[in-house]
């Protein structure tokens, strides 16, 4: 009887048999996830550019049409995928729609990496409201709109926040594989961090089917080693990093981030409270960690290690590639700490703490549809309390179809020029202008 009932199942298994994933569902997060991206950010931040979409990505377009270009260095790393999506832009759309085509194409990649969230995360989780919490965190969470979502620019964090997912999905049929394997490889070639996950290998190491994305990271990885050692990143300009800084700035970036969701708020909190509300902050997540440890799956424990881990290594990374003064928060007088922001830098660890808190449901609470419901329902508020309104760093312009309009102008009232200069936003940085060829505007 034995024998007889488990031979057809290891031969389903062998053939790669799942159950498919239901296309619809795919489409639908993918839509919701880009109108909500885009509806977070105001009209006149959609028709800005922003720093490297408009000053390196469309510049370089502009200059080098060729399909090549997409693989040109930029400090250090490859950027495969934002200098794809300025060759389309360029290639096929006219100047005037630019900014709009970077916003909306952007928001796309966003409900895109949702949408595979939501697919790959069925291997931790069969709830389908657990998983939907896990697609919407990257276009909810709080800080998002401050200067990463609508951008390419900023896009290499939630492919960062996408791979580990990936790697714990084990593709069910040919196709499935390739679409994973596909996705894997743009996101190496996209932002050199993936090789943080490198680890996450060992998950089902025998297991032939996870390896096709996993072979694709390594080649991404590569590449991205390769280009940095031939075309290295500028050398930092800050002062050496305090690592005391780095350790507070962590609690401030992620769990203080998702709690209080501004940069004003946890100013407030902190010049009038200290460091109380600080640690406050953490205890929820300290804790959903912790009950994922004592009651969670093996593969529920080692993604609960992978979330926390993330979280604080990304952090850790970026700060000792960047650290400014800005972020010696251990050195912070009363009047320097009126100038605290959150940033780019605060995204990945904060998107890796919240995902703690679906964990957690799914763990901790196995059977219990209230509990489940309460936690998420807690989730929901926090993410949607933030929602409205968003501080959006580019909501003051140069918004681009003033700018081109007035580049028009000249080219048309200049017979001689071949090229005027748009600005974009941030205004004052280095590459704050794209040089658009008059034979495209007159």
């Amino acid at each position: 009887m034995t024998a007889t009932s488990t031979a057809p199942r290891r031969a389903s298994l062998r053939r790669g048999y799942f159950p498919r994933p239901s296309l619809a569902a795919l489409v639908a997060v993918t839509v919701a996830g880009t109108a909500l991206s885009l509806f977070r950010l105001p009209a006149t931040a959609q028709d800005t550019v922003w720093a490297e979409d408009g000053g390196i990505f469309l510049n370089g377009a502009l200059q080098h049409r060729g399909i090549s270009q997409i693989f040109a260095p930029y400090e250090g790393y490859l950027h495969v995928i934002p200098r794809t999506a300025a060759w389309f832009i360029v290639t096929f759309l006219p100047p005037d729609s630019y900014a709009l085509a970077l916003t909306t194409l952007s928001c796309l990649a966003v409900g895109v990496v949702a949408a595979l969230v939501w697919h790959c995360s069925s291997a931790l989780a069969k709830n389908p409201a657990v998983r939907l919490a896990w697609a919407a965190i990257p276009v909810l969470v709080a800080v998002g709109p401050q200067e990463t979502l609508g951008n390419f620019a900023n896009l290499h964090w939630y492919l960062l926040w996408l791979v580990p997912w990936i790697l714990i999905k084990r593709p069910g049929s040919v196709l499935e594989n390739v679409v994973l394997t596909a996705v894997a490889l743009g996101a190496s070639l996209t932002e050199i961090q993936t090789a943080l996950f490198i680890p996450l290998f060992l998950y089902r190491f025998k297991d032939r089917a996870f390896w096709p994305p996993r072979l694709a990271i390594l080649l991404g990885v590569v590449c991205q080693v390769v280009t940095t050692l031939h075309f290295p990143r500028t050398a930092p300009t800050g002062p050496p990093v305090n690592w005391w800084s780095v350790a507070e700035g962590w609690f401030l970036n992620s769990s203080s981030a998702i709690v209080y969701g501004t940069s004003q708020q946890i100013i407030l909190s902190v010049t009038r409270f200290g460091w109380i509300p600080v640690a406050l902050a953490a205890l929820p997540f300290l804790g959903a960690f912790v009950a994922v440890l004592v009651k969670g799956s093996a593969a529920q424990r080692l993604m609960a290690c992978v979330f926390v881990l993330a979280s604080i290594g990304v952090w850790a990374a970026a700060q000792d590639m960047n650290f400014q003064s800005y972020f010696d928060y251990a050195r912070f007088n009363a009047a320097q700490w009126q100038s605290f922001f959150l940033s780019r830098y605060s995204v990945v660890p904060s998107m890796f703490l919240l995902a703690l808190v679906p964990l957690v449901a799914v763990a901790a609470v196995p059977t219990g549809r209230a509990g489940v419901a309460a936690i998420l329902a807690a989730l929901a508020v926090v993410l949607g309390v933030y929602f409205f309104p968003a501080a959006v760093g580019r909501d003051h312009g140069p918004t681009w179809s003033t700018g081109i309009q007035t580049a028009r102008s000249e080219c048309r009232s200049t017979p001689s020029a071949s090229t005027e200069a748009v600005p974009i936003a941030p205004t004052g940085w280095f590459a704050d202008k794209v040089l658009v060829p008059c034979s495209m505007l007159r």
